[in-house]
């Protein structure tokens, strides 16, 4: 087996805007992993509030596969010394493993993580609008395909106006206030502001570890309040239904398929609703993360959408559903003459 590496800069149509910043793009680690004339590719996307860059996600995979090597060990899966790894590393690793092994035995990524013979296709796809002026908004909701859920980033001073503008919008809405509230008045006028009838979810409000916040919100209205920072392992998942009613799992925080596997599993034993989200990754990325969507009720799998130069083609949307184009692996190929220049690892 041999390992390659490539750096890239995915960058964004419209610059993106959170309550976390404004940027153009995200930095990302893409993975190639061959064996007998197969191939399989991962994905580690590293937006700048992660405590993890670019450089440093390149050299714990450069280093990880010369000390650890292309032997035996990977064969069925990751071995352990792979769990020392930062969960985008390990993300990416994991991903283009399953992508390759898939690939040998001529099957899709999500029928070997799920046993599911056809894709199940209950989620609701969403598209996300990011923070943005009020003049601005209609022409980004044109770049965008139609969906029955609109997400919208919270958190911003226009927040007002910009949810006004919005009520003419015929979608219904998943609000994402990226920890950018601080009062539980706050999180429910942007509810009432829609109308309840037509908010299917808000996430992440209040800060992190503002759990009793959430908490109060939760009791004061019908919406669906889901966890996404405040939930970055099994042991905060433990406790979310304390606090919440679903959670976003992400590859870059449960650090590869098989965890968010896990967790989903775990999360709907806890009677927690589970939606796949991600942080702006390519086809690549959120192609393997829909492998799970058997699992989930809603999809935040739109970073394709949002980017200028994607790398990877074959994640399409159809009548407001995702759908792949490949049928083994993930489902996703490089896209010719993109430039995505891979690095040999090791000997």
């Amino acid at each position: 087996m041999q390992l390659a590496l490539a750096t890239y800069r995915l960058r964004f149509i419209h610059p993106f805007g959170t309550a976390h910043g404004l940027r153009d793009g995200t930095d990302a680690v893409f993975v190639r992993l061959m064996r007998a004339g197969n191939t399989g590719y991962g994905e580690a996307t590293l937006p700048p509030y992660l405590p993890y860059d670019q450089v440093s996600v390149y050299f714990e995979l450069n280093n990880y596969w010369n000390q650890v090597g292309a032997c035996e060990k990977h064969t069925e899966g990751l071995p352990p010394e792979a769990d020392r790894l930062s969960p985008p590393a390990r993300a990416a690793l994991q991903m283009a493993l399953m992508d390759l092994r898939a690939k040998e035995m001529g099957r899709s990524v999500e029928s070997v993580l799920t046993g599911c013979g056809e894709p199940v296709e209950n989620a609701l796809a969403m598209v996300t609008l990011g923070h943005s002026e009020v003049a601005d908004i209609d022409r980004k909701l044109d770049d965008l395909p139609p969906t029955s859920v609109l997400k919208v980033k919270l958190g911003a001073a226009n927040d007002a106006a910009v949810l006004r503008h919005l009520r003419q919008c015929k979608r219904r809405f998943f609000l994402d206030a990226n920890q950018g509230y601080t009062t539980v008045d706050q999180a429910i006028a942007a509810v009432d502001a829609l109308g309840a009838e037509r908010v299917v979810g808000m996430e992440q409000p209040f800060a992190k570890d503002r759990w009793d916040l959430h908490m109060v919100l939760r009791e004061q209205m019908d919406v669906p309040v889901y966890a996404d920072e405040s939930v970055q392992g099994m042991a905060e998942l433990e406790r979310a239904a304390e606090a919440f009613d679903g959670v976003n799992l992400k590859l870059m925080k449960c650090g590869g398929l098989d965890v968010a596997r896990t967790m989903a599993e775990r999360a709907q034993e806890l009677g927690l609703r589970v939606m796949l989200g991600s942080m702006s990754e390519s086809s690549l990325g959120c192609g393997a993360m829909l492998a799970l969507r058997s699992h989930a009720t809603l999809l935040d799998l739109d970073g394709p959408w949002l980017l200028a130069n994607d790398p990877f083609v074959g994640l399409r949307m159809e009548a407001g559903r995702m759908a792949l184009e490949g049928s083994s692996g993930i489902g996703v190929e490089v896209r010719p003459g993109i430039g995505l220049e891979f690095t040999h690892i090791g000997a």
